[in-house]
C-alpha cells in the first residue's frame, strides 16, 4: 500500500483543519523492515537492499516501508514472521491516548485511581487488551527472540530474506511451469510479488467459463487442503487459496487476468456465488528453508513438479468424462 502517499494527504489535510490518523495493518509484512534497517536503525537506501535480491524491492515498496515510522499506528503479529507463538499481536500508537479507547476496566481488578506516572498508567497491561487477563510468557518470548535477533538485516533480517529469495525463485519456476504446462492449461503469477506472498492462476486449455476455472481449482485445492479425517502427515504439500473480484481489483486489471488466462469476463456476471470472482492458488512462503543448498534440494521444484502431476491427472479425467459423455450421448 501507498503509506508514504498517504501521509502526503495527511500532511495537506491538517494544514487545511482536517488532521487524521494513518494506521497501517502490518500484520503480516512488519518483520520485512528487519531487511531494510541498519544495525544502529537507520533506514538502507533502496540500491543496498536491491544488492541482495534479484528485482526486490520496487521503488514504491521501499518508499512505503521508509514510512511506516511516521504513521500513527501500526498493528504487528510477531505470530507470524516472526515466528513466535500465538497471542504476541501488538497495537502500536504514537499517542498512547488512544489506548483509552480500547480500555475495559473492572473493579474487581483495578482498584483506586489511575497512576499519574506514565509506566506505571500502563503496567496494568489487562485493561487495555482484548483478551482481559493473559499470560506474559508469549511477551517475554518476543523480546528474549528480539534481543537474541536484533530487528535488522544483519540478524533477523536473515530469516525474512530468505523467504523473499523463496518467492523470487517461486516466481521464476512459476514461468517455467505455466511454459512445461501450455498444453494443458494457461498459467500465470496474476501479480509480480512485492514481498513472500505469490499467487498463481490456472485455467485449464480452451475453457472460457470463470465457473469451470473456478471448480477445477476447487478439484487440485482439494488435494493440497488439511482433512481433519486424514493424518497430516499423507499430504506432500500444503496450499491455501484465495479470490480476485472486480469491485476490490477494478475493471481493468481483472479485465487483464482474465484476458491472459483465455476467461469470458461476461461469465461473471450473473454467476452463483462463489462464481463471481476467481479463485487462484495462493503461496505463503515464510519457511527459510524451502531452498536447501546445502543438499541440493529445491522443495520449490517439488511442489511445481507434484501440481504439474495434480494437473495432469485432472486434465486426463476431464477428457475421460467428455469422451464417455459423447459416447454414451451416441
Amino acid at each position: 500500500d501507498p503509506v508514504d502517499r498517504m501521509l502526503e494527504v495527511r500532511e495537506r489535510s491538517s494544514a487545511a483543519g482536517l488532521g487524521h490518523s494513518v494506521h497501517v495493518d502490518a500484520a503480516w509484512g512488519g518483520y520485512l523492515a528487519t531487511v531494510f534497517r541498519n544495525e544502529d536503525g537507520s533506514l538502507r537506501s533502496r540500491d543496498e537492499v536491491a544488492a541482495d535480491y534479484q528485482s526486490f524491492p520496487a521503488d514504491e515498496v521501499h518508499a512505503a516501508i521508509a514510512a511506516l515510522g511516521e504513521t500513527d499506528s501500526v498493528t504487528i503479529d510477531p505470530h507470524k514472521l516472526g515466528y513466535l507463538p500465538f497471542g504476541t499481536g501488538a497495537f502500536l500508537c504514537r499517542d498512547h491516548r488512544v489506548t483509552a479507547l480500547l480500555a475495559e476496566e473492572a473493579d474487581y481488578v483495578f482498584h483506586g485511581s489511575a497512576p499519574k506516572a506514565y509506566l506505571e498508567r500502563y503496567r496494568s497491561l489487562g485493561q487495555f487488551i482484548p483478551e482481559g487477563s493473559k499470560s506474559g510468557a508469549n511477551a517475554a518470548a518476543v523480546f528474549v527472540t528480539h534481543r537474541v535477533l536484533p530487528l535488522d538485516h544483519r540478524h533477523f533480517g536473515l530469516l525474512t530474506r530468505q523467504t523473499i529469495l523463496a518467492a523470487e525463485a517461486f516466481h521464476q519456476r512459476a514461468t517455467q511451469f505455466a511454459s512445461d504446462m501450455s498444453e494443458q492449461v494457461v498459467a500465470m503469477v496474476p501479480f509480480a510479488p512485492d514481498s513472500n506472498l505469490v499467487c498463481v492462476a490456472i485455467n485449464p486449455r480452451g475453457n472460457r467459463e470463470v465457473a469451470a476455472a473456478n471448480a477445477f481449482i476447487r478439484r487440485l485445492h482439494d488435494e493440497m487442503r488439511a482433512d481433519p479425517r486424514q493424518p497430516l502427515q499423507l499430504k506432500q504439500f500444503f496450499g491455501s487459496v484465495t479470490t480476485l473480484r472486480p469491485e476490490a481489483l477494478g475493471d481493468a486489471e481483472m479485465r487483464r487476468i482474465l484476458d491472459a488466462l483465455g476467461l469470458d469476463g461476461a461469465s461473471l456476471d450473473g454467476a452463483d456465488e462463489g462464481d463471481d470472482r476467481l479463485l487462484i492458488l495462493r503461496h505463503t512462503l515464510m519457511n527459510p528453508y524451502l531452498i536447501d543448498h546445502e543438499n541440493g534440494i529445491s522443495y520449490i521444484d517439488r511442489y511445481f513438479d507434484y501440481l504439474a502431476g495434480r494437473i495432469r491427472m485432472l486434465v486426463g479425467e476431464g477428457r475421460a468424462g467428455s469422451n464417455l459423455g459423447a459416447g454414451h450421448e451416441h
